[in-house]
């Protein structure tokens, strides 16, 4: 039985949401409704965040991608359509590296090929629990993260993130040669101001990967207000190229 917790929304072809690290499966509440008018919609907590837990002493890219290869198990999906933001978007990377057959559009949002030191110190910055004040966002990650452990909780979390994503040691790294592989229709999505995913590295995978497309956003950093005023475009987008005929 998979272990991970999900919602099952709407109907139609299978669309898996794989929320960025340190949050939940409600980063994708925005843009729900609107999917799921067109697509079967599967929104899980991903390993060690929200209801889902742990299950090792260490979060590595590849359990979160086995635990959602269980998860499509149980659900008899034997095919599915992913898209992935910041550290969901690595977990949706690896599993249409390793699993091709189980994929059929890719959207990666927020993602690259690879972490490296520049980067990650970005990720390290935004640890900082001041980061997360300021945002105003405090008590929302202690309530989504409460399952995991406490109010405190959050911060385990976090922590958890910054292990997956280490340059040093992470399962997220690929070589860009690799990128050629993938034959699905591709998206790629980023803020052209994004410290933690350079506009450089998705320029780079956009000229590897044969059938992609890039959606740069502008006078955008890592926060892209896909959750706020950018809502309703990010989900028309997203269903335009998942419905498009001429990606594939």
């Amino acid at each position: 039985m998979a272990i991970l917790y999900y919602t099952d929304s709407g109907r139609g072809e299978p669309l898996v949401l794989l929320h960025s690290g340190g949050m939940s499966g409600e980063e994708w509440k925005p843009q729900i409704s609107s999917l799921s008018r067109h697509f079967r919609v599967i929104v899980p907590d991903q390993l060690g965040h929200g209801r889902s837990p742990m299950v090792a002493e260490r979060l590595l890219v590849s359990d979160m991608s086995y635990a959602i290869l269980e998860l499509l198990d149980e659900l008899n999906l034997r095919r599915v359509n992913l898209l992935g933001s910041s550290l969901g978007g690595a977990v949706a990377l690896w599993l249409t590296l390793h699993y091709p057959e189980r994929i059929s559009k890719l959207v990666l949002y927020r993602t690259s090929y690879c972490k490296d030191s520049l980067s990650y110190d970005s990720i390290v910055n935004i640890t900082n629990p001041s980061y997360w004040q300021d945002a105003g966002m405090l008590s929302w990650l202690s309530k989504i993260h409460h399952p995991q452990g406490g109010p405190d909780a959050w911060q385990v979390v976090i922590g958890r993130v910054l292990e997956a994503l280490d340059p040093n040691t992470t399962g997220y790294g690929h070589q860009l040669e690799i990128m050629k592989n993938i034959f699905q229709p591709t998206l790629l999505v980023v803020g052209d101001r994004d410290p933690l995913v350079p506009l450089k590295r998705m320029l780079e995978m956009f000229h590897t990967i044969p059938n992609c497309g890039l959606w740069v956003m502008p006078y955008t950093s890592h926060v892209t207000a896909t959750v706020t005023w950018r809502a309703t475009s990010f989900a028309q987008e997203v269903t335009r190229f998942l419905k498009s005929k001429s990606s594939g």
